[in-house]
């Protein structure tokens, strides 16, 4: 969908190559599940969408990698039966309560839903598995509740430990048209290769496994682990079936020069990948590259055409939005994603999470480094005619006839006021927040007045006007969002089944909004369009540094392996303070305090209202000196003054070397 920036910013914005409105996007962080100082470490989600259409997730509670790969826990489960907006602890599993096994070196887990009866198992099973990198005899453990996730009991093992203690990881289930059950796993066991995707296959609902094959991996001959130069390693699948019943897998690829990049491969029969020496393809938009950890969730809308989703946790596009294809691949463009992530390997945060798809929904739920610990996070998106619609997230709604917009008039926060349009002004009035009810509708909250948009007492009638009214999530407050063609909808209310219009179709500006019955007035077709305003500066020639702010008020730039709070590298873009035409930069976790020059530094400091402050805090936006897919920023009142970084802080200084170009270039990236 198009993006919205602040009507004084866009203005600078005509010469840009790749305009500032595709960089901007609010932090959406959805329900928080988990997360606290005593448990910091959870990572790698998986959740599954029960029979009875409630979620399960459960996630690891401790981080290996930072844990001398031991001290694992048992595992929660949780159930959400709105889509993800409320859980409820259900039950608790710990591999430690049966004979020869242990939390303590367990993760990496899997968990599916059998689609249908196989053996004694009836459709609706929920098998779950963990990866066991012990000296246990077998690498994967598998478990089955038969009551949704209430209670559970072993059901099988698989993956033969390796010589030298060697072990599997992330198992990955789907069923075959057959009813047989196939276990996708990364492979560290066999000779010759460094890592490789492998699959075995039961017919019996898990119980026994065999027909092992790999299904990519580099084989080199004398290759010897700790010996040789790490190679290939394929891993990490996700596996999905397609309406057109092939199947449709992603993974990473780590070693020999691919640096995580995520790549697909379609099967028809769910066995058969192709060759095996063979990466893949790529998932790439543009410049844009899927990297490490792949989600994956597939939508079909019931007539046989497949939305694909993906994201990485290390994507190079911004952490607001993941890959969408909707030719089995063949393409892709970036789309926004249910949750904004925060990349930091170091803390396993947005390593592996899942995306769920369903019912045009799509649900996802991963953890967000919030500075301290990983929150356990879920968030819901809804896809309407190729448009995706974000829970929690701020839109403006434009009427076709005149661009004008959907606002709540002067300001009022009064119940029972009536809505206008009015000329796009970006102020809070015209911000509606999305409420995802869960059934394809949504409830529209004013930003200003924290009221929802409402029709009167549920009324039936042609030319009620509509109004604003307490939050209650009602019928009369549900609206749907319908597809009318060239990006634009009919806005219906599920109360009335009428339509968002204005009163007698009038195209004024100022005119009352009303509802009334299906036409083909202009006046009943709305844009609706994602409002943007949060970055985060990242240096365009230091690798994943980024500018933050610490407690003295100094502007540094730094990796985001450093503990760093993330919202204190994260800025508002606000109209300048000096000149509307320019651009301020309000910082987000300590609102009023602006990022300006004093003395030759860069810093934030509040905003005396002084004309000096106002000047010394606004900015003119450039197109990158060193790339024109970056920008730079040059001082409002001192011309040729950039600025840049220098020794890990930020200065202004005049432009003159390729290196001064390189320092003063930074990418914008979405929150």
């Amino acid at each position: 969908m198009k993006k919205r920036i602040m009507r004084g910013i866009a203005i600078i914005l005509s010469c840009f190559l790749f305009p500032l409105t595709n960089l901007l996007a609010e932090d959406i962080s959805g329900t928080t599940i988990s997360g606290n100082a005593a448990e910091p470490n959870g990572f790698y989600e998986r959740s599954v969408r029960l029979n009875n259409n409630d979620l399960l997730m459960t996630w690891c509670r401790e981080f290996p990698i930072n844990s001398n790969w031991q001290g694992m826990k048992s595992y929660l489960f949780f159930k959400s039966s709105d889509n993800g907006k409320t859980w409820t602890q259900v039950s608790e599993l710990d591999p430690s309560n049966w004979e020869r096994l242990s939390s303590d070196k367990m993760g990496m887990c899997g968990m599916y839903v059998l689609p249908q009866t196989v053996g004694n198992y009836s459709a609706g099973t929920v098998l779950f598995a963990t990866s066991d990198w012990s000296s246990n005899e077998y690498c994967i453990h598998i478990w089955r509740s038969e009551d949704n996730g209430i209670t559970w009991q072993k059901h099988s093992d698989l993956a033969a430990r390796g010589t030298d203690n060697q072990t599997v990881w992330e198992p990955e289930f789907q069923m075959l048209s057959d009813g047989s059950l196939v276990c996708y796993y990364s492979d560290e066991r066999q000779e010759g290769y460094d890592q490789c995707i492998a699959e075995e296959i039961s017919t019996d609902g898990g119980i026994t496994w065999g027909s092992y094959s790999i299904i990519a991996g580099k084989y080199v001959e004398g290759w010897v682990r700790g010996v040789s130069p790490t190679q290939w390693r394929p891993g990490m699948p996700r596996v999905e079936k397609l309406s057109n019943g092939s199947y449709f897998m992603v993974y990473e690829n780590i070693g020999d020069g691919n640096n995580g990049k995520v790549s697909y491969r379609i099967s028809s029969d769910g066995i058969n990948w192709g060759e095996q020496s063979d990466i893949g393809t790529l998932i790439l938009s543009g410049s844009y590259e899927c990297h490490q950890c792949p989600e994956l969730a597939v939508l079909n809308n019931g007539t046989g055409a497949d939305t694909i989703f993906v994201r990485g946790m290390n994507d190079t596009c911004s952490p607001s939005e993941l890959f969408m294809s909707t030719d089995h691949g063949q393409s892709w463009q970036l789309a926004e994603a249910p949750l904004t992530l925060v990349r930091n390997e170091n803390k396993g945060s947005s390593w592996s999470g899942t995306l769920l798809g369903f019912d045009n929904h799509l649900v996802e739920i991963n953890n967000y480094y919030n500075g301290s610990w990983n929150e356990i996070r879920s968030n819901s998106a809804y896809l309407s005619n190729g448009q995706i619609f974000v829970n929690g997230a701020e839109y403006k709604i434009s009427n076709s006839a005149n661009n004008f917009c959907l606002d709540d008039a002067g300001g009022s926060t009064s119940w029972g006021t009536t809505m206008i349009l009015w000329t796009d002004n970006n102020e809070k009035t015209q911000s509606w927040m999305t409420h995802d009810n869960g059934d394809g509708s949504f409830t529209l909250i004013n930003q200003f007045s924290n009221l929802a948009l409402d029709n009167p007492n549920g009324s039936n009638a042609d030319g009620t006007l509509i109004q604003q009214w307490d939050v209650n999530y009602s019928p009369a407050e549900s609206w749907r969002f319908l597809a009318a063609g060239n990006g634009y909808f009919r806005i219906q209310n599920v109360c009335s089944g009428l339509y968002l219009d204005t009163e007698n179709n009038s195209t004024s500006l100022h005119a009352n909004i009303a509802q009334n019955s299906l036409s083909d007035s202009a006046t009943q077709l709305w844009k609706i369009e994602r409002i943007y305003s949060i970055a985060r500066f990242r240096s365009f020639n230091i690798s994943d540094c980024h500018v933050y702010h610490d407690t003295s008020g100094s502007l540094l730039i730094a990796n985001q392996s450093t503990s760093l709070a993330l919202k204190s590298s994260q800025w508002k873009l606000v109209n300048g303070l000096a000149d509307s035409n320019a651009v301020s930069f309000e910082s987000v976790d300590q609102p009023g305090y602006y990022l300006r020059h004093k003395d030759g530094k860069v810093i934030i400091s509040q905003n005396d209202g002084t004309d000096l402050f106002k000047n010394d805090a606004t900015w003119i936006m450039h197109e990158g000196l060193s790339d024109t897919s970056g920008n730079s920023f040059e001082t409002y009142n001192y011309s040729g003054q950039y600025i840049r970084h220098y020794n890990s802080y930020l200065i202004i200084s005049s432009i003159t070397t390729d290196l001064d170009k390189l320092d003063a270039t930074f990418i914008l990236e979405k929150q």
